[in-house]
């Protein structure tokens, strides 16, 4: 399907000859034309670069005179002095470079080629009449190594061979099979058996984390912050057989506010408030009373009265009191009741301890490794990775992209795979491992981490009349035709929707009648 383009019509209106400008917008936008260099102009044109010359000093001065702010409007325009800017950036192709297949083989080979177990699998590879990849030896070796076996029998290696091709066989699909649609329907009809609800979770008491059906769309939609983040945080060996260091961690942790350890009482009489500390709450969150006056005085920069110096037990705050001489002058300048009830705001939901996120922190203890760990609610990855009591190898966070942002796009994959896995598992549902895997690479095939719906991956399909189908469809057939973009019916949905047959099964091939002569 060919859009006619809004750039031809541009080009001719600057004075570049009809079959030319046909030439340059092309599948182009006029974005895209604006910065060709003479010779993509020449090559796009089939001319020579005398004549690309001219159709760029066109160009450019249309540039030109769009910058500068000329329009064709006859209304008052405002005068602008701009900056002078740098030349013009010219396009220069560079060669990419080459792959090596030969080598990269070579690279993998020469790790344990003269190893025993590598040499038995490569001849029992050759005896099963079964060409495997070097990087499939690689691998395969390097499980046995792992295992604690240094060398192979001929009867060992052939074992593993067979099982090596067992596994190869149904692994493969068949050419010109649906492998997004087989993949859909295998997520999708199991995704009718979920039930709409919240499951508890032991990890944590008294704490509710979304599983089924929610917590696979939060997966696939990419949500930036789930309904319920969570944490898994091991510490380091020092510490981590150790209840009360994990235990003073964790208060470490959690986010402790004024509420959370004080009564506060609103005096409209006196234009103040005062804060009664809770002494049992200061000592779970492992906090003194001078300690929560200083934070106080830093946070909202006033003049913080305590009934007791070392430790007190009742502070008081007024508004516009920033030290101890402004107590003079509060009977001649009052402060207003707004100005009470902005700092009793300011005041109740004020952070004193712990990292912005973590609601709780609790210390677990597993009983198969014999150490303590935090699971928390909330997640906040980038702080956490700061502590250095953690060990940051094995924290976990259910947030992908908090992942992806400090780990990268792998690491993203990776959770993807590991959240959808563990959601099917929580819910006795078995989907195969490489339908999990098709739809973790579509999320991550761009360098991050997109949602599986218009915003993402339905929304940048390269066919017009796909997007179209999927929603919106007015503005994707209008935008189309705005930059010109073509559609080559390589899919499924735009064949089915102009009724052809589509690219799979009988229809991946094309049969021909030749008569006898």
């Amino acid at each position: 399907m060919v859009v006619k383009s809004a750039t031809k019509k541009k080009l001719i209106d600057l004075g570049v000859a009809e079959n030319f400008a046909h030439a340059l917008a092309n599948d182009r936008k006029w974005d895209e034309v604006k910065v060709l260099a003479v010779q993509e102009i020449a090559q796009a044109c089939e001319t020579d670069s005398e004549t690309a010359a001219k159709i760029l000093t066109l160009i450019e001065g249309a540039s030109r005179k769009s910058s500068d702010g000329d329009s064709d409007g006859g209304g008052p325009t405002t005068k602008i002095t701009l900056r002078k800017s740098r030349s013009r950036r010219v396009k220069a192709d560079v060669d990419l470079q080459g792959y090596d297949e030969g080598r990269k083989m070579q690279a993998l080979r020469s790790e344990l080629a003269d190893d025993p177990v590598y040499t038995a699998l490569e001849k029992a590879a050759d005896k099963a009449g079964l060409q495997l990849t070097v990087r499939i030896l690689n691998d395969l070796a390097d499980a046995v190594l792992k295992r604690g076996k240094k060398k192979l029998t001929a009867a060992q290696a052939g074992k593993v061979i067979a099982r090596a091709e067992s596994e190869l066989a149904k692994s493969r699909i068949d050419p010109f099979e649906a492998a997004g649609i087989v993949t859909a329907q295998s997520l999708g009809e199991p995704g009718t058996q979920m039930t709409m609800r919240t499951f508890h979770y032991a990890g944590v008491a008294t704490v509710n984390v979304t599983q089924g059906l929610p917590r696979i769309i939060e997966i696939v939609d990419a949500r930036k912050v789930p309904n319920t983040p969570t944490m898994k945080i091991y510490l380091k060996e020092g510490i981590k057989a150790t209840a009360e260091d994990a235990q003073k961690l964790a208060a470490s942790l959690e986010v402790t506010t004024t509420v959370n350890i004080a009564t506060i009482e609103t005096d409209v009489a006196q234009r103040r408030l005062v804060l009664h500390l809770n002494k049992a709450n200061m000592a779970q969150k492992n906090m003194t009373g001078a300690e929560v006056r200083e934070k106080l005085t830093r946070a909202t920069r006033l003049h913080v009265i305590a009934n007791k110096e070392k430790n007190p037990t009742m502070l008081t705050l007024i508004p516009n009191v920033h030290s101890a001489e402004d107590l003079d002058t509060l009977a001649e300048n009052p402060p207003s009741y707004t100005m009470l009830l902005q700092l009793e705001e300011k005041i109740r939901d004020l952070r004193l301890k712990g990292i912005p996120g973590v609601e709780r922190a609790n210390v677990q203890f597993n009983d198969k490794t014999g150490e303590h760990y935090l699971a928390t609610i909330g997640s906040n990855l980038a702080r956490i990775n700061e502590i250095e009591a953690i060990d940051r190898s094995r924290t976990y966070t259910n947030n992908i992209i908090e992942i992806y942002d400090q780990l990268g796009i792998e690491a993203a994959r990776q959770a993807i795979v590991d959240e959808l896995k563990e959601t099917l598992d929580g819910a006795r549902l078995e989907v195969d491992d490489r339908h999990l895997l098709i739809v973790a690479d579509v999320m991550t095939s761009e360098g991050e981490v997109r949602a599986i719906g218009r915003h993402g991956v339905s929304g940048t399909k390269h066919s017009i009349l796909a997007r179209a189908a999927f929603e919106v469809t007015v503005n994707h057939l209008l935008k189309a035709g705005i930059i010109g973009e073509r559609d080559h019916l390589t899919g499924v949905a735009e064949n089915i929707i102009v009724g052809q047959p589509i690219a799979l099964g009988t229809g991946s091939v094309e049969l021909f009648y030749v008569p006898d002569a």
